[in-house]
């Protein structure tokens, strides 16, 4: 396998987390090489279909909008961004990564690989003529009058949940576990609202319909019992799964397979940090990513100047 070379800093990931780091790294002279997986920066900003207010650089009507502000920033960084280079395999003791038959080294490395959507196998996202989404925002007036279910528990399950109760006839809120884990002020909304009815320690076993949806069987998971309810949308936000399989068995994840990370964001393997959506128990929002991604730098520099 060629080597590439030995670099300060190998940052894997061009999430806003990744390019924070490597732009950070980048202004105190050490030398960075950024490898990303698609052929553009902004990880899954590209997802985000409403306005973004919540970072203090400026609003943004949606993520697409914040991404090119993402690239334009990366654009300092000129040829140490690789786009369309996908981590195969590593070598973590090492600190080394193969990229298509191409060996990267670094002093230190960062894992900032994000997360993706986790995908429920009994319903795929667009199923039933668009009946089923991932994305509420979508089709916001699309359920009106009808029967929805929601599937999750967090935050995001439950505000679609309210939002649809404005119009929709029922919204049954459907979750694995045994209580909600959305912050104690929207799980009191959600107590207050009558049209919503709670299902916790549920799942959906399979969904039927012809063209449209018409009705969902449910499962309890503990006890097996089942019922088949009217369903004329089903909104799903669950967990989303961590991009770390080429590192499994070489540092500690956690059992979903996210990073374990100090305070300082230094894994268990000497000289490999993480950032981002990918860290254990790290809070999904951008400026959160942002600053992981300084933070991440600081220590990475720390490091290098020790050794």
């Amino acid at each position: 396998m060629a080597t590439e070379g030995r670099h300060d800093v190998v940052v894997i990931g061009g999430g806003v987390a990744g390019v924070s780091a490597a732009l950070e790294c980048a202004n105190n002279q050490l030398d960075t090489v950024l490898l990303e997986a698609g052929a553009a920066l902004g990880g899954q900003l590209a997802e985000i279909p409403f306005d973004v207010r919540n970072v203090a650089t400026g609003w943004y009507a949606d993520g697409p909008a914040l991404q090119a502000g993402v690239q334009r920033s990366a654009e300092v960084l000129g040829d140490r961004v690789l786009l369309r280079h996908a981590v195969s395999g590593a070598t973590l003791s090492e600190r080394s990564v193969d990229v298509g038959g191409v060996r990267f080294r670094g002093g230190a490395i960062l894992i900032a690989t994000g997360s993706r959507r986790q995908q429920l196998a009994a319903a795929a996202d667009g199923a039933f003529g668009g009946d089923v989404t991932y994305q509420l925002e979508t089709r916001p007036d699309g359920f009106a009058g009808r029967a929805v279910i929601v599937v999750g528990g967090g935050d995001s399950a439950t505000l679609d949940a309210l939002e649809l109760a404005a119009t929709a006839s029922s919204v049954r809120l459907v979750h694995r576990a045994e209580a909600l884990s959305a912050r104690a002020d929207v799980q009191a909304k959600v107590r207050a609202e009558p049209r919503i009815v709670d299902f916790p320690g549920w799942e959906i076993e399979s969904l039927r319909g012809a063209e449209h949806l018409e009705e969902a069987v449910l499962v309890h998971r503990s006890s097996g019992e089942r019922r088949t309810v009217a369903a004329g949308g089903v909104v799903v936000k669950i967990s989303r799964l961590p991009n770390t399989e080429p590192y499994a068995g070489q540092l500690d994840l956690d059992r979903r397979g996210f990073v374990i990370a100090d305070p300082e964001l230094r894994t268990s393997r000497e000289g490999v940090f993480a950032a981002g959506d990918v860290v254990e128990g790290a809070y999904w929002r951008v400026a959160y990513a942002l600053g992981q991604g300084i933070l991440a730098a600081r220590s990475m520099q720390q490091y290098l100047e020790r050794r």
